[in-house]
């Protein structure tokens, strides 16, 4: 007989058998189902309420921005009324500002005139009487516009060639005595030369019976540079090479023997 070997003897030990039915197996199945569905309801419904947390507090963040903004529109809006006071007093002040603007924009230097007729006269002649007279644009309240070309004084003071006039915004009307029809010419040799004025013109001249006078009598036109300018704007005096640079003229010197 031959022996037996280790390996064919069976290993010690209890024998296994399952003794819970099928439907007992299933139970666990579905109860181990619950416990997760369980879980997994519980684990959304936190994160539902996280996330309704965080919008809260957006939402309130939100509303206390809101809250903040109201208050400081309602103080802004107190501080305009307020200034509205102030900003019609301004706006009062600039239309003032303006009509001043407007109306003393053509004041005229008649020192300046005078004066200038003063240095034009020769030695020797005598000036009786002056009248000025101003256009009607030159004397009425509306400014020019900048750039646009004067039209005063076309017709308001005779010159020398009626079919070429050149622009002016006043007559000065002069008569006087001189010692020779020579320094009635020079006269108005000075006065065409003097920049103020324009179209000098002696429409008459009277010898005395002595014949060492003159008597004459004519008249002048008066330039845009009498203007002051003063009123102007800005941009006005800045681009106009006639405009003063002081507040008011600069007397010129008067020549020994002229206008008593």
């Amino acid at each position: 007989m031959k022996r037996r070997g280790a390996a064919s003897h069976p290993r010690p030990g209890l024998p296994s058998v399952n003794l819970l039915s099928q439907s007992e197996f299933d139970r666990m199945a579905v109860r181990r189902l619950r416990k997760r569905f369980v879980a997994g309801g519980v684990a959304l419904v936190l994160l539902v309420g996280a996330g309704w947390f965080v919008q809260h507090m957006r939402v309130n963040d939100a509303q206390k921005l809101v809250a903040v903004e109201q208050a400081q529109t309602s103080r802004l809006s107190s501080q305009t009324q307020t200034l509205t006071t102030i900003k019609t007093f301004v706006t009062g002040v600039a239309a003032q500002k303006a009509t001043v603007s407007t109306t003393m924009a053509r004041e005229i230097y008649f020192s300046k005139v005078l004066a200038g007729l003063r240095a034009a006269t020769p030695s020797g002649t005598s000036m009786q009487s002056i009248s000025v007279t101003l256009a009607p644009d030159a004397a009425g309240t509306t400014a020019p516009a900048a750039g646009a070309p004067a039209t005063a004084g076309a017709s308001v003071c005779p010159g020398p060639d009626p079919f070429q006039t050149e622009t002016i915004i006043g007559c000065v009307t002069l008569s006087g005595t001189a010692v020779s029809r020579a320094q009635v010419g020079e006269l108005v040799t000075n006065l065409g030369s003097m920049g103020l004025f324009v179209e000098p013109f002696i429409s008459t001249t009277t010898t005395g019976d002595s014949a060492t006078s003159v008597t004459f009598s004519g008249s002048v036109g008066l330039s845009e540079k009498v203007y002051s300018h003063r009123y102007a704007p800005a941009s006005a005096t800045a681009t106009d090479p006639a405009a003063p640079t002081a507040a008011a003229p600069t007397d010129q010197t008067t020549p020994a023997g002229g206008t008593s």
